[in-house]
């Protein structure tokens, strides 16, 4: 058998969590400066949709974020990050799955990246430099750490960065649902991980950390 088919056989399996926490064991999330009290106070990251609907904007959940959106939620002021690189003609979406049902599919995650204790990986260094003029927080939450104050959480991983879609030789790329997968259907090579997401509220664990910038120095966020 040829080395390629080998090493085609050899991640047709299944994404092992454990071993993935281990390769990976850092997350990453960058949030607004004005978002810190709120962070300290709630102790969870909460997806955007479940925050517009407590806002009383549910009209915000199907709506691409052109800038960054200001909401009120119990009293406190909350800034949710704008979709700008996020177009609809970029993508090809499922037939009957139009391009609000995808805006509304990704304000009803959260979404992380994956990395190591010097950083994440290069697509969230990306991320993080396309905001670095605003003076963004980072957290760097242990993965492990995280599961084990989630236990009802199941982690969903995406081989794209999701938000922002780029065309492919001129063509559109398919988007959809279908991009986040359990451990089970995640078939490919663990480096192939781009996102970590979670569809539900998390509660983030006593020793998360925040920085300005994704290498750090780190600080307790509690």
């Amino acid at each position: 058998m040829r080395s390629s088919s080998l090493h085609t056989l050899v991640w047709r399996r299944p994404l092992d969590l454990q071993r993935y926490v281990c390769a990976r064991p850092y997350l990453y999330h960058l949030t607004h400066q004005a978002n810190l009290n709120h962070l300290r106070e709630t102790g969870c990251l909460i997806p955007a949709a479940i925050l517009m609907q407590r806002a009383g904007c549910p009209q915000l959940i199907r709506a691409r974020r052109r800038t960054h959106e200001r909401i009120i939620v119990d009293g406190r002021e909350i800034v949710i990050r704008d979709q700008a690189p996020l177009h609809a003609g970029k993508m090809r979406l499922p037939k009957g799955y139009n391009f609000e049902d995808f805006v509304e599919h990704l304000n009803r995650r959260i979404f992380f990246w994956p990395g190591s204790d010097v950083g994440p990986i290069s697509y969230g260094m990306r991320h993080f430099q396309r905001y670095r003029r605003e003076r963004p927080l980072i957290l760097r939450v242990d993965f492990d750490s995280l599961l084990r104050s989630n236990p009802a959480a199941n982690p969903l991983f995406c081989r794209y960065n999701s938000g922002s879609p780029r065309c492919s030789n001129g063509k559109k790329i398919p988007r959809g649902p279908h991009m986040f997968v359990s451990t089970a259907d995640f078939v490919e090579a663990p480096s192939r991980v781009v996102e970590v997401t979670f569809d539900i509220q998390i509660v983030l664990p006593p020793n998360t950390e925040f920085s300005e910038r994704p290498t750090g120095p780190w600080r307790l966020l509690f």
